[in-house]
């Protein structure tokens, strides 16, 4: 399974908390070009960052993530 990031809806709620990429990244504990990346749409998250991200904004996991199946091609088989 992967993580793959509602970006409108992460947007939506980090305007409303006034918050950037960095203020993100800082309340979550994670480095700023992971929060970048997630936040693009270049990365998905591995289930320890998503957590750190879900916790700092205060929302439950399916606000802002939908899991998805890996392919065979993504997990190197």
């Amino acid at each position: 399974m992967k993580a793959v990031i509602k970006a409108e809806k992460l947007t939506e709620l980090m305007f409303r908390k006034g918050w950037t990429r960095r203020q993100l990244a800082k309340s979550a504990g994670i480095g700023e070009v992971t929060a970048q990346q997630v936040c693009n749409g270049q990365r998905n998250p591995s289930p320890p960052v998503a957590k750190k991200i879900v916790d700092a904004l205060g929302v439950e996991f399916e606000d802002i993530f939908e899991l998805t199946p890996v392919s065979r091609s993504e997990q190197g088989a």
